[in-house]
């Protein structure tokens, strides 16, 4: 692929993605924690996504829209996913051989889209911003999106405690410089979208630690009820929602 240059930070996040994260003892922790909200997020990310048929899209990132796009059937009028990985933009056009969608993968930094302003009705990410630096990377969402265009992305939160813990005992499993959102990230989001925020896991969370000892299916009886625990509390009492560990972002431009 064509040499490029890229940001400080975005040349250290490809150079680790390029050599491998380990990330199956990390996914199994949390294997428990998320299976209902899995169910929930993906159902939301259907309903949101039919506003993408037979519009333009970018993906930040390469595999979401395996997910995403393809398997909820839909077609916009061109797909492209860019990536600063070179492996992992590679593993995307691999799994696009059978696609419907044909999407156009682009070696490039997120932190300076190679695109015109106003290009895209939809831009969207699945875990990807919280390895950016916040502001210019959402000053770029927001100079390549239409008017009135949209954003979807799906991102980990940093102060659930139990989170905080199993990252800090799995580095292996993520990028030294990647950033779960903060509060303030957040804020600079609604400064450019008016926003809809789905959060997911709270009681989940230690609730699904435990249960993956002592329960071999996470369709259990106490992931059920801290899922519901989590709804109640999300619904109620809103000063909360930092504390759970991750959020669904839906967004339409100011």
């Amino acid at each position: 692929m064509e040499s490029q240059k890229f940001s400080e930070l975005g040349e250290r996040e490809r150079e680790r993605y390029n050599e491998g994260l380990e990330r199956k003892g990390y996914e199994k922790i949390f294997n428990h924690c998320r299976y209902f909200y899995i169910r929930r997020r993906y159902s939301l990310i259907k309903e949101m996504m039919q506003y993408v048929q037979g519009k333009k899209v970018l993906e930040i990132g390469s595999t979401a829209w395996r997910g995403w796009l393809e398997k909820n059937s839909i077609l916009p009028s061109s797909l492209t996913c860019i990536n600063i990985s070179e492996a992992e933009l590679q593993a995307g056009i691999d799994s696009a051989v059978d696609s419907n969608n044909s999407p156009n993968f682009l070696l490039m930094d997120a932190h300076d889209l190679q695109f015109e302003d106003e290009t895209f009705d939809f831009v969207y990410g699945d875990a990807i911003l919280h390895h950016l630096n916040m502001v210019p990377a959402l000053d770029e969402v927001f100079r390549v999106l239409k008017p009135n265009g949209k954003i979807l992305f799906a991102e980990p939160l940093d102060i659930n405690p139990v989170g905080k813990l199993v990252r800090s005992l799995t580095k292996k499993a993520r990028t030294a410089d990647e950033q779960p959102l903060r509060t303030r990230d957040i804020v600079e989001i609604k400064k450019r979208f008016e926003t809809q925020c789905f959060y997911e896991e709270f009681l989940s969370v230690p609730c699904g630690v435990f249960s993956g000892l002592i329960f071999k299916n996470p369709s259990n009886s106490l992931m059920r009820f801290a899922f519901r625990a989590d709804q109640f509390l999300d619904h109620n009492f809103s000063w909360i929602r930092n504390w759970f560990r991750h959020v669904l972002i839906s967004g339409t431009r100011r």
